[in-house]
């Protein structure tokens, strides 16, 4: 089947990938004149964009600059992922831990390609085979109201990916270890060890933040 993605939908794509590869920086303006002209679009599809971008988290608007890119802080970045893992760990629940064999083959497709991609450090593809992957999870579920309501707190884990820095936290030698460690638990584990392990696997990142930020602040 195939899948027409709107004008809004490419702009957001775009203006996420221009923000993870760096080449907007937090805290950097995101001037809406240039970037229209640069993409050769209206301002409205491009209004709406950042309109989904802010909502993901990935964007704030402020006095005196208009939007700029957001860096989490650890706080946020806590909140977020306890909300995340707490859906996903409710959508376990309502499955009984069980999942058919489609979505079994779709997951561990979604390993494989996260690893490829992080053996490449492309932070891109890794981000949006993490979010597939936890989608999956989320889809298991069978509850649309579930599924939207944690699609709002998606951008979210984008925002922490970059908040981490690329080079230095970002796990590329470990990232599909660590999504094989849940689909194996689906195979071989019970509801509560999976929960366990989608708790450890979501909190364990802004830890890893708040103990890079403390180093930091020691050193200074």
């Amino acid at each position: 089947m195939i899948i027409r993605k709107t004008l809004r939908e490419q702009v957001v794509e775009i203006l996420r990938h221009k923000i993870l590869s760096g080449e907007i920086k937090p805290g950097e303006r995101i001037i809406e004149a240039k970037v229209a002209e640069e993409l050769k679009v209206s301002r409205g599809p491009l209004r709406e964009a950042l309109r989904q971008i802010e909502e993901e988290g990935l964007v704030v608007y402020e006095a005196q600059k208009g939007c700029v890119v957001k860096t989490m802080t650890y706080e946020e970045m806590q909140e977020t992922y306890l909300i995340q893992s707490t859906l996903e760990k409710l959508a376990v629940q309502m499955c009984g831990g069980e999942i058919s064999k489609e979505q079994d083959e779709e997951m561990q497709k979604l390993v494989l390609s996260m690893e490829k991609a992080a053996n490449q450090k492309n932070l891109y593809d890794v981000i949006k085979f993490d979010e597939q992957f936890h989608e999956c999870i989320v889809k298991t579920a069978h509850s649309e109201k579930l599924h939207r309501i944690w699609k709002i707190l998606e951008g979210g884990n984008t925002a922490a990916y970059y908040t981490m820095d690329t080079k230095t936290l970002v796990p590329f030698d470990v990232v599909h270890i660590n999504h094989q460690r849940i689909l194996d638990l689906f195979h071989k584990g019970t509801v509560e060890d999976i929960c366990k392990e989608i708790e450890f696997h979501y909190m364990v990142v802004p830890h890893v933040l708040y103990e890079n930020q403390k180093k930091k602040g020691e050193k200074n």
